[in-house]
Parts: C-alpha cells; sequence; structure tokens
C-alpha cells in the first residue's frame, strides 16, 4: 500500500516519541535549509504531515525527517502531525525514504549512490532501482561507480567540493591516482571541469596501458622526420596565431562598419568565419585532450600525497559549455548526460 495516499488519520504526536530512523539514506541536512522550514513553520504551519510506524515503545520516522528537525527548532513546540501506519517493513521503510529524498537539491551524491547500492543489497537489479525512481540504468550504474572513490575523497564529493562528472572519472582509477588528479584539482590546476576530467580520462588510459603514446626506439630517419612534422606544426599554429589576429581585429568593428566594409559579401565571410571558428573548436579539443595525455605520460604516481578536504575546489573563471563537457569523453557519461537521462 501506498502511504502517500492511504486514508490515513493525521494526528499530533509529541516529538519525544519519535525516533529517525538509523537507515535513512541521507545523513546531511543543512541547518540553513532547517531554519527556513521552521520559519515556514512559524508563519503557516505544518503543512504536510510526516508518517512514522511503530518502533518498539517509539514511532519511528519513514518519511519526514527534515520537517520533523525543523519542528525541533520552532520555539514552544512540542507536537508534529503525523499518519502512523503499522505495515512496513524495514525494506518498505527505507524504499520510502529513499523516494522521499531523491532529487532533493540537498541530498549528496554519496548518499544517492548509497542508497542504490543498499537497495542492490535488498536484491533489486539496477534496471529495477532506474524504474522506480524514474533514472536510466545507466545513470543508476554511475552513481553507484561513486563508491570506488577514497574516502578522504568521498567526503570532497560529499561536500559539493568536487562535482559529479570530475568525480565519475575519479571513481575509474586506483586509489593513488585519484589522489594524484584530486591534489592538481584543489590546487586550481585546472582552467575548467572539463579539463580536469579529461585528465583523469588520461591516467585512466595510462592505467590500462592503452599506448597513445609510442614507447618504441625511433630509428636516425625516423627522428628526422619527427623533427619535421614538429617544424610544420609549428608553423601551421604560428600562422593561426596570425589569423586569431586579423579575427581580433575584425571583432572590434560593429555590425554596420562591417557591413558597409564587405558590401554585398557579408555573408560569404560569415560561412568563412564560421567554418573557421568550427575547425578551431575541434582543434582545441583535441588539444586539450592532448594537453591531459602528455601531462599524465610524464607524472610519476606519488601515492602518498594527501588530499586535504578543508582546501577550496578549482572553481576557474571560466564555466565550460555543454559542447565542451560532452567532448571531456564521447564515450563516458557526464554530468550533463546523467541530468538529461533522468
Amino acid at each position: 500500500m501506498n502511504v502517500t495516499e492511504a486514508n490515513i488519520e493525521v494526528i499530533a504526536v509529541p516529538l519525544t516519541d519519535i525516533e529517525p530512523n538509523p537507515d535513512q539514506p541521507r545523513k546531511y541536512f543543512d541547518e540553513t535549509k532547517l531554519e527556513e522550514l521552521a520559519a515556514q513553520f512559524r508563519s503557516v504551519g505544518q503543512l504536510q504531515p510526516i508518517v512514522v510506524r511503530p518502533a518498539g515503545d517509539k514511532l519511528q520516522i519513514v518519511m519526514g525527517e527534515r520537517r520533523w528537525r525543523a519542528m525541533h527548532l520552532v520555539e514552544g513546540a512540542t507536537t508534529i502531525e503525523a499518519k502512523i501506519v503499522g505495515s512496513v517493513d524495514d525494506e518498505q521503510a527505507f524504499v520510502m525514504g529513499i523516494s522521499e529524498n531523491i532529487g532533493r537539491a540537498d541530498m549528496t551524491l554519496m548518499e544517492e549512490a548509497q542508497a542504490y547500492a543498499d537497495l542492490v543489497g535488498f536484491g533489486y537489479q539496477a534496471e529495477r532501482i532506474a524504474e522506480m525512481f524514474g533514472k536510466t540504468t545507466d545513470y543508476v550504474r554511475w552513481r553507484m561507480d561513486l563508491l570506488n572513490l577514497t574516502t578522504d575523497i568521498a567526503e570532497l564529493v560529499a561536500e559539493g567540493k568536487i562535482k559529479a562528472d570530475f568525480a565519475w572519472y575519479l571513481s575509474k582509477l586506483t586509489p593513488a591516482n585519484q589522489k594524484v588528479a584530486v591534489t592538481r584539482y584543489m590546487k586550481g590546476d585546472f582552467r575548467t571541469e572539463t579539463d580536469a576530467s579529461t585528465f583523469a580520462q588520461a591516467l585512466r588510459m595510462k592505467e590500462n596501458q592503452e599506448g597513445f603514446f609510442s614507447e618504441k626506439e625511433l630509428s636516425e630517419k625516423e627522428k628526422e622526420d619527427k623533427a619535421k612534422e614538429r617544424k610544420q606544426a609549428k608553423g601551421k599554429v604560428d600562422q593561426v596565431e596570425r589569423a586569431g589576429t586579423l579575427l581580433e581585429e575584425l571583432a572590434k568593428l560593429t555590425p554596420s562598419e562591417l557591413a558597409d566594409l564587405f558590401q554585398g559579401e557579408v555573408g560569404k565571410h560569415l560561412d568563412a568565419v564560421e567554418r573557421v571558428r568550427r575547425t578551431a573548436a575541434e582543434a582545441v579539443k583535441k588539444l586539450r585532450k592532448a594537453k591531459a595525455m602528455s601531462e599524465a605520460k610524464q607524472l610519476t604516481v606519488r601515492p602518498e600525497l594527501e588530499v586535504e578536504p578543508e582546501a577550496e575546489g578549482a572553481t576557474g573563471e571560466v564555466e565550460p559549455s555543454e559542447a565542451e563537457i560532452a567532448e571531456a569523453a564521447a564515450e563516458e557519461p557526464l554530468e550533463a548526460e546523467l541530468e538529461a537521462a533522468a
């Protein structure tokens, strides 16, 4: 029976007669949000009852622990409106608790991941869990991957200092490389979240020995050819920089000045610049990945590196666009994809 739809009488229950469920999937409650809810109670009263079930000589919360906590902040409050249900077992209570909290802004990524894993412990398959909460199967599995994070890094994720997409990439690394990537992240070494995720992906490739760098000894002829290729590439980059200077000059002109300058050929020049923009965007994406791969190759793993949870996360002034996020790894999930899938 769905207790949220059941015709059960709402009664006032003493706050002292109620205890929280120790298996409640959400462990963190924002004090500011609780005070805001308490202010609402003071102003308009309690709009929605909590749901409790008998547990020994107490009543245990099935749904509504946040409301119960907030009511404790209301001066003079001694009771809370509640529905008492008697036919809810531990598994049902746990599922109801997850249903109430999934999607709340203040439920941490790690709490969500653990909740799904606990349901697997009850015998649920990822497909069934996804169906229950309106997610995709991949979304549920990606979230559970976060449980592979080391304890200190999981704390940073729970505190919101590491975002979901980067956290997922970290979860695929060895503990030593997790710390390597996070240490750089916390120091602010990455310009964007995408750069951080790309670096973690490069570390994963290095771990898997996927051979994105040739390790064979080059012959003298091959070395000469390689040197020529590098020289030619540098020359091309120099030309790109000159083209960039020209585009900067164009960008300084107003639309009226451009229309007067190009007269009937504005569309033709617009198409040309648009082609350059698309090509440049593709080159930037590949160069970012190449940069991460180069850094990963040169990296010496230091397992003794310590992550300091009190440090601030790398935010940077430039936020990644949706296109940048998608490029971080074409075959791997990112937060934007997770939300879209949900």
